[in-house]
């Protein structure tokens, strides 16, 4: 090579070189700026933005998408499976999931700390449930994409994502084996509530979850327990059992109100904020009065564990099973003008004695494992000649 040609190739890289440098100081410089005035990570979000509206080569990108990506990813950063921004559709997808009708294949899915998306529980007669679909099974896959349990919402909308009579397919695990499901979509407008007279005068009243009042029906769990406890005290009911096993939980207000039936004058639970901040839920004096006795297991959790610590704690009833979930944290939701939304984790709540259950649990005053046969099936599956749990309430309340 010539001088002349290596002089000039020097001046082109330390050209070169000194556009790099000048873009980064720049951009250094700005950072900088920005980070000395407390713009915060919301502040880095807009300056990104800046950069990608004057300076980013293609135009062809989505603004509302990339908004929503933003949010989203801030939400997940706080790695808490309880707190989540929602989409539009995302979010009305999981308000049909607190109501009592929806189009869908009836399932009950949370994370699990495997970043999995695990099925809690279907609804009792709903497709999954007649699929064969059982809790701690995996959802793995849906028309024929894997997801993860940080896409949870992106699998439950493609779930969602048809009309009524149309069908998806899904991909579940169980035991180290995959198994490929079609069910039909369908309306899912199932009674959170199943009663009958049991021999004795035993009343039995099973609760699925705790759903408030939908669109499709203006029944929620609370006007279901007032008409199947108005019915079984007209046949003559003497006491009670109250079937919690395999019920998520659901809303608040709902297990409050049927609490207030049960227990006399009272706090039921009561909920703290981070400030200190309390509110509490009470019952009046009216109560049933009469010998009870709550089923619960593993799967229990939530709105149902706020049932039967209150009933445990006023010594109402006796708690029969196995040690609950152990959820004792409270969302909130929010609804923006757009139509998404955000549920967030705001305070815990506690028994009437001052206990939060959260990562803890309940554990009954008599304990009664299930099966191993019956292990991975819902309780409610189980023939009433081998369910002991059931078995064993029954004792109890003959014993009171």
């Amino acid at each position: 090579m010539t001088e002349k040609k290596k002089i000039a190739l020097a001046i082109v890289i330390t050209a070169i070189v000194s556009v790099f440098l000048t873009f980064g100081a720049i951009l250094v410089y700005e950072t900088v700026s920005f980070i000395k005035s407390g713009g915060g990570p919301l502040g880095k979000i807009g300056l990104v933005q800046a950069i990608i509206e004057d300076e980013y080569l293609y135009d062809d990108y989505d603004k509302n998408a990339l908004e929503e990506s933003a949010v989203k990813g801030y939400v997940e950063g706080l790695d808490e499976p309880y707190t989540e921004y929602f989409t539009a559709d995302e979010f009305r997808s999981y308000t049909d999931a607190l109501s009592e009708g929806y189009v869908g294949i009836g399932i009950i899915v949370s994370v699990n700390d495997k970043d999995e998306i695990e099925i809690i529980a279907p609804f009792e007669d709903s497709p999954a449930y007649e699929a064969g679909v059982l809790p701690g099974d995996i959802l793995k896959g849906v028309n024929g994409k894997n997801y993860t349990g940080s896409e949870l919402n992106d699998a439950v909308n493609v779930i969602r994502g048809g009309k009524e009579g149309t069908s998806v397919d899904i991909v579940i695990g169980r035991d180290d084996t995959d198994i490929d499901l079609t069910i039909e979509r369908r309306e899912i407008t199932e009674d959170s509530v199943k009663s009958e007279m049991l021999a004795d005068g035993i009343g039995y009243i099973r609760i699925t979850q705790f759903n408030q009042p939908s669109e499709m029906s203006k029944k929620s769990t609370l006007t279901e327990f007032k008409d199947a406890l108005t019915s079984l005290k007209a046949d003559g009911m003497t006491s009670l059992i109250i079937d919690l096993r395999d019920n998520p939980g659901g809303v608040l207000e709902e297990v409050c109100g049927i609490a207030d039936m049960l227990l006399p004058e009272g706090v039921i639970t009561y909920t703290e904020d981070k400030n200190g901040k309390r509110e509490t839920y009470s019952s009046d004096a009216d109560c049933l009065g009469m010998p009870m006795a709550v089923l619960i297991n593993g799967n229990s959790a939530s709105a149902s564990e706020v049932l039967t610590g209150a009933l445990k704690d006023y010594g109402a009833a006796t708690v029969v099973g196995e040690k609950s979930f152990g959820k004792g944290i409270v969302q909130d939701v929010l609804m923006f003008p757009d139509g998404s939304g955000l549920s967030f984790t705001y305070a815990k709540y506690y028994t009437p004695s001052g206990v939060c259950i959260h990562d803890i649990g309940i554990e009954p005053d008599v304990k009664v494992e299930t099966p191993e046969e019956y292990k991975n099936t819902y309780a409610s599956m189980i023939e009433r000649d081998k369910d002991v749990q059931l078995k064993k309430a029954i004792e109890t309340v003959k014993e009171k």
